[in-house]
């Protein structure tokens, strides 16, 4: 069992949803795939490599909402102020800019694979493990 590093969380419902994570070492954007047929997001998500420019402003604005949440669990940011504390807010607001809605899944380059994701208990960060293959081949992880 391999673990990668999940190196942002963009969207969050019921598990990690959208953001950049190693694959194989190498970071890529993940986006999980929604079932129309549950009406609910499942285990499978889009992989593609992300471009170095756009990792690093995702990863600089990832570190600015990293600030507010530590600040929000100790009572010294309210939810009002979300994402970003005054003295990140202009500069969250020049990233989010410089983004734009180039955080997604290139398509023609995406792999399709399962994932797990959990925390590490080494460091309370964010982990993923991936599984590759056909999905019918695919066993659920335990």
């Amino acid at each position: 069992m391999t673990w990668d590093r999940v190196y942002t969380v963009n969207d969050y419902y019921d598990g990690p949803r959208l953001g950049i994570a190693d694959v194989d070492g190498v970071p890529h954007i993940y986006e999980a795939e929604f079932d129309h047929s549950s009406d609910e997001y499942g285990d499978t998500f889009f992989v593609s490599p992300v471009y170095e420019s756009l990792f690093a402003l995702v990863l600089e604005d990832w570190d600015i909402w990293l600030r507010w949440d530590s600040a929000f669990k100790r009572g010294e940011a309210s939810v009002e102020s979300h994402p970003a504390l005054s003295e990140d807010r202009e500069r969250h607001v020049a990233l989010k800019i410089a983004i734009g809605d180039r955080l997604r899944v290139d398509r023609a380059q995406a792999k399709y694979l399962r994932a797990r994701f959990q925390t590490s208990p080494k460091d309370g960060r964010t982990i993923v493990e991936w599984r590759r293959g056909e999905l019918n081949d695919i066993s659920t992880p335990t």
